[in-house]
């Protein structure tokens, strides 16, 4: 990717933090009062959902109208754009729609396939993560890296827990119990943005999940990175946006973490 002008990112930049701005202020006004719709046999919705990708959506479309858009909430952009903004307009739906304090906004700006851009705002807290590729990873301004923890039986571990239809993801379930036996700790918040986020300002030293999408890692996966972190797939393979699995980590205990997350 060639460099693109100072003016053009600086744009980005502006646009990034005013969508997430946004759609933090929108979370903020609706708690306790989303509309929560069955998304599938294990999952829901909301209105609060919607209406923060409307929100971002129409500012991208307006400051951008050339670039495409992907959403969780049915906004499709073409995955091949050489300008894509990656939204999941609240993660953590669940914990949202029971007052449960981990849920977030996270956007991401790839270019030419390239995330260069991404933001989580997590407006309960009041904390905003940013990453600029080459520029380094913040929170609320502030530089973060990863911890310094090199061994696992010293670590906390975060992961999820998954379910298959209404049943509980038994393949998941090991992976866990393997984790559990190795790290000093494991823990399930059920927010796949912010548990990448917390990696990166050495909270974590490490999160694993199957089963993701673009939106629930673009903009964590680049934070990580920037906090001189490490993600991959699975396999320990190069991490694919468009992929189905993430794990993240100091860098420390990557390879110690991979062999317990065989299928």
């Amino acid at each position: 990717m060639d460099p693109m002008p100072t003016a053009e990112v600086d744009a980005w930049k502006e646009t990034l933090a005013q969508a997430v701005a946004g759609a933090g202020a929108l979370q903020r006004a609706r708690a306790g009062t989303a509309a929560v719709d069955a998304k599938g046999a294990a999952d829901i919705t909301t209105d609060v959902d919607r209406a923060c990708e409307a929100l971002v959506v129409a500012l991208i479309r307006a400051r951008h109208p050339t670039h495409e858009v992907l959403g969780e909430e049915g906004t499709q952009g073409d995955a091949r754009a050489r300008f894509l903004w990656i939204v999941d307009p609240l993660d953590g739906t669940k914990n949202y729609a029971h007052g449960y304090g981990r849920s977030c906004v996270s956007l991401a700006l790839a270019v030419e396939g390239q995330v260069v851009l991404g933001a989580v705002f997590n407006a309960r807290a009041d904390e905003l993560f940013w990453a600029e590729r080459g520029q380094g990873a913040r929170l609320n301004g502030a530089p973060i890296r990863v911890s310094a923890v090199a061994a696992l039986d010293q670590a906390m571990v975060a992961s999820a827990l998954t379910y298959s239809g209404r049943s509980a993801d038994r393949a998941q379930l090991e992976r866990l119990a393997r984790v559990l036996g190795a790290a000093q700790a494991v823990r399930s918040d059920g927010c796949a943005a912010l548990d990448l986020c917390d990696v990166a300002a050495g909270r974590f030293e490490a999160y694993f999940e199957r089963g993701l999408h673009a939106w629930d890692t673009a903009a964590g996966a680049l934070i990580v990175q920037e906090a001189g972190g490490r993600v991959s797939g699975t396999s320990g393979a190069a991490h694919d946006l468009f992929g189905f699995d993430t794990v993240a980590s100091n860098g420390l205990v990557h390879a110690a973490l991979l062999p317990l997350l065989v299928p």
